[in-house]
């Protein structure tokens, strides 16, 4: 059916949406860093441990900082695209609404030349006003279904994106503490089986509170789909207002041209393929 196309103009974006969401397993991912600088800690014996450890360190916070600069990136591009689709689809209604209501006014033209009565006359005119108003109606449903659609992912992205950054923020720093206490011990003299010790402990206790924070993040994915279902929802029983007001004015405008049935018929066919666009 063409009012299908109505709602699926505006399917959810999850794809697009799932990539601008930062995943635990995504989370995870970030640590590929950290994942190096603990192997090359364990190849590293107790005795050379400080030698050694500053120039590991260096290199680990590096990576990690172009890691975290990539990941933010991703998100801005991800982002970037949802907004393209949205104003692309944005653009596509404006200009199918547009050619609809001139269809309609062709429609209207018509109907009025067939017109031969007052009776006639005044029925077209009622038929046109109900409607042009069923439109107005059934568009600004639309328009409201999809802007609460769209606050309510931004919503959850942008949360979201923010939970998951703090995640790797305090992470990040996590690590950075403890490196900075092994080069602090090592410069004042601790044995370096003692920092090396230590300094493994704080890389765990850090890697664990990641794992326990990226375990809490909320997952967008179903979230969206609620929102999609309810839109849809609204915009489908916005269509149903519709065709059941533009039933109701075409038998109306039958009943004004009862020696004319082929006409009215015709007439009805034309209306509701014209003023039911589908996408609209």
């Amino acid at each position: 059916m063409k009012n299908i196309k109505l709602i699926t103009n505006f399917v959810a974006l999850i794809s697009v949406i799932a990539s601008v969401t930062l995943a635990p397993a995504a989370i995870a991912a970030s640590d590929s860093g950290n994942q190096g600088l603990g192997a090359a800690v364990k190849g590293i014996g107790a005795q050379n441990f400080c030698t050694k450890f500053d120039t590991l360190s260096q290199k680990y916070q590096t990576n990690m900082s172009t890691q975290v600069t990539n990941q933010q990136n991703r998100i801005s591009t991800e982002t970037s695209k949802i907004q393209t689709n949205r104003q692309t689809a944005d653009s596509t209604l404006t200009t199918d609404r547009a050619k609809w209501a001139q269809n309609r006014q062709a429609l209207y033209a018509k109907l009025k030349a067939k017109a031969t009565t007052d009776v006639e006359t005044q029925a077209v005119a009622t038929f046109q006003s109900t409607i042009e108003a069923a439109v107005t109606t059934r568009e600004s449903a639309v328009d409201a279904a999809k802007t609460t659609y769209r606050q309510g992912v931004d919503s959850l992205v942008t949360t979201h994106q923010s939970d998951a950054k703090q995640v790797l923020t305090t992470f990040q720093s996590s690590v950075e503490s403890a490196i900075s206490a092994a080069s602090s011990s090592c410069s004042s003299g601790t044995t370096p089986a003692t920092v090396r010790s230590t300094f493994q402990s704080a890389l765990q206790s850090a890697r664990s509170a990641r794992q326990t924070g990226a375990q809490g993040l909320d997952k967008v994915g179903p979230q969206v789909q609620t929102l999609a279902q309810t839109r849809n929802a609204a915009i489908q029983s916005a269509i149903n207002t519709y065709q059941s007001a533009m039933q109701a004015a075409v038998s109306a405008l039958k009943s004004a041209f009862p020696a004319s049935s082929s006409t009215t018929g015709s007439t009805s066919t034309s209306t509701s393929a014209t003023t039911t666009p589908a996408g609209n």
